[in-house]
């Protein structure tokens, strides 16, 4: 049966994982090939079906495309009908859609009620959800993908290279069907990584310096109306690695504040929200303080503040030539004098 492999946009920022045979899952037919049979082994061909019964993949962080890019696929398939199947998981009853999400939006806008699909099945879900990621950064480059997509994104880029063997194994075999030319060149092609190096693989495949990928790391685990308000510009990207420090049962209440509040909260607002999480001291009630301006300060350190001796009265009892060393010693001493002096114990010592 004649095939044509399908053209994927070549970008040097490429992860691909996905699940064994490959070839089969990226064995797209000629539009005469969809009138004919199934295979009779079960294969991964090419089929129609309805739009009705297919449901998006849960959980997933991309948006559907809006305005111009919307109507522009509307208008393509209008002239030249679906011509990239979608990739459809069925499973406990289900289809659930991993890639074609906006296909299927913008056909059922063309006014299309079905569409071709690959299925495939005995999937895990790590395994569903990693074929989303990956098709959709065929389908638009990374630098296009909102910054909650960039956050999951890198997370699964992230997760796929700290686990080891079979998926490991995906990753080379998906690079190199998709870059041939190009795997061991750009070192996108990945050798039993350690768990250890995945910071560093996934800050060289996609140009970021390795604190610029932990703070997508951390903003990745932020509860979604907080990433909308990212995606929104009503939340800073500094701002939203400081609160995603916060637990996650609170982080509602910072959402609830933006969009129903209108609160605005700036990075002297999010350090201190920051500072109280990481010392575990920050409850709901303090959280709304900060947001809404009540608290303005950190929270008090349990050791004493340093004090500083001014420079004339250091003048009045010692000599340039005295050392600092010096003067230190004989302050530590004068002040175990005065305490001993001082406590109702004459052996008592400071010090």
């Amino acid at each position: 049966m004649a095939t044509r492999t399908p053209k994927i946009p070549a970008r040097s920022t490429l992860l691909n994982s996905s699940l064994d045979g490959m070839d089969d899952l990226f064995d797209f037919k000629t539009k005469e090939d969809l009138s004919q049979p199934e295979q009779e082994n079960g294969g991964t061909g090419i089929t129609e079906m309805d739009f009705a019964v297919m449901e998006p993949l849960p959980n997933h962080k991309f948006k559907l495309y809006t305005g111009q890019r919307l109507w522009d696929m509307v208008d393509s398939i209008r002239e030249f009908g679906i011509l990239e199947p979608l990739i459809v998981w069925v499973h406990d009853g289900k289809n659930t859609i991993l890639s074609g999400h906006n296909r299927q939006n913008a056909g059922s806008i063309a006014g299309l009620t079905k569409g071709p699909v690959i299925i495939r099945e005995n999937l895990t879900y790590e395994d569903a959800i990693l074929i989303a990621t990956e098709t959709n950064l065929r389908q638009r480059s990374f630098d296009d993908l909102s910054p909650s997509e960039k956050a999951y994104c890198l997370k699964q880029h992230y997760d796929a290279i700290k686990s080891q063997g079979r998926r490991n194994d995906l990753i080379k075999e998906i690079e190199e069907f998709v870059n041939p030319h190009e795997t061991g060149k750009n070192g996108t092609s990945l050798e039993n990584p350690k768990k250890s190096d995945a910071g560093a693989a996934v800050s060289e495949e996609y140009g970021l310096s390795k604190d610029r990928i932990a703070r997508y790391l951390r903003i990745a685990t932020l509860i979604t109306p907080l990433l909308d308000c990212l995606d929104a510009k009503t939340l800073g990207f500094e701002v939203a690695y400081d609160i995603s420090f916060v637990k996650e049962e609170m982080q509602p209440v910072i959402a609830e504040l933006i969009v129903n509040d209108n609160c605005r909260i700036d990075t002297k607002k999010s350090i201190l929200i920051h500072d109280y999480a990481k010392k575990g001291k920050l409850t709901e009630e303090l959280l709304r303080q900060i947001i809404t301006g009540e608290k303005t300060k950190a929270a008090r350190s349990g050791s004493p503040k340093p004090i500083k001796i001014k420079e004339t009265v250091i003048n009045r009892f010692f000599g340039r030539e005295q050392s600092r060393k010096e003067i230190e010693d004989t302050i530590v001493k004068a002040l175990e004098f005065y305490f001993a002096q001082s406590s109702e114990n004459p052996e008592q010592k400071v010090g």
